[in-house]
């Protein structure tokens, strides 16, 4: 069936659309889609674009968006979907569908990275691209600089929210040496706290150890250079270790030293005695404990 205008909402067989743009859904958010349409029905038709009619006279159609209410559908066993034809080239029904999932749910990096990426090799500016994915012109035309540089690292922990844009982009323009100065200077204006410290400083070793992209293969020069870098941070990392069992041995001993004053204190009346005028009749269970111990 060819709806008389485009807009016109049809009930179409859903053995006749083909999803273009397949992803994989998490099953307990699918699980909840299935619930709802069960018990409330559809709320919002799926958009749909029109195939060439087959030799036998067969309308298919591709799907646009709403894969997740398609799925619903055949999984409750009904045989029509209400949908939204609307005429649109091959191109741009891609295109509707990659916004149309940058909109609804949060993708992983690097999908969005694929997607920012696709839009512009179809010739979209960075204002069409900031229009059509909310969001802003500056973001990404950063994002797509980064892209051309190789920085997946830095583009996948950009885009999953563990580090600002800002900051990455001047990673990705200097060297080791600069970006460490660039993170001091970032925790030192409170732009990131010690969590999203931690996390870039996890990004920049992988960076320096394994490269700037997933799939860049290092030359064997680099390959050594990246060895010597992993035994120098294992050494470190064991001198670390080492500093810690100092310093709990250390602290193991101030302790009892600690527990060993205060237990005299808590035998001594006249403390006692001052700690009731002062109305201090109970102590945390964990200075009972120990002085319970030292005694």
């Amino acid at each position: 069936m060819i709806p008389d205008k485009e807009g016109d909402v049809i009930l179409i067989p859903v053995d006749r659309i083909r999803v273009i743009n397949p992803r994989v859904r998490d099953q307990a958010k699918f699980a909840r889609i299935v619930y709802s349409i069960e018990k409330l029905g559809l709320k919002k038709p799926i958009t749909v674009t029109a195939n060439a009619q087959g030799p036998d006279g067969t309308q298919t159609y591709n799907l646009v968006c709403g894969q997740g209410r398609l799925e619903a559908f055949q999984r409750l066993g009904q045989r029509e979907i209400p949908a939204l034809v609307r005429n649109l080239s091959k191109p741009d029904s891609l295109l509707a569908s990659l916004i149309e999932n940058i909109a609804r749910r949060r993708v992983r990096g690097t999908e969005q990275i694929k997607m920012i990426q696709w839009m512009q090799d179809q010739g979209n500016s960075y204002a069409e691209i900031a229009q059509r994915t909310a969001l802003s012109e500056d973001y990404v035309k950063d994002i797509l600089n980064m892209i051309r540089q190789g920085e997946d690292r830095l583009l996948e922990a950009v885009l999953n929210g563990k580090i600002p844009v800002t900051i990455a982009v001047r990673i990705a323009e200097g060297s080791d040496e600069q970006a460490q100065r660039a993170l001091m200077e970032a925790y030192e204006r409170k732009d990131m706290n010690q969590k999203t410290l931690t996390a870039f400083k996890r990004v920049l070793d992988q960076r320096r150890h394994f490269g700037r992209s997933y799939g860049s293969r290092r030359s064997r020069g680099a390959q050594r250079t990246s060895a010597e870098s992993l035994v120098r941070a294992y050494r470190l990392e064991c001198q670390r270790q080492k500093l810690m069992v100092k310093k709990a041995k250390l602290c193991e001993v101030r302790l009892l030293s600690v527990s060993a004053a205060f237990r005299v204190l808590v035998m001594d009346d006249d403390y006692i005695n001052l700690l009731r005028a002062e109305q201090l009749e109970t102590m945390p269970k964990f200075l009972a404990e120990r002085a319970q111990q030292s005694a």
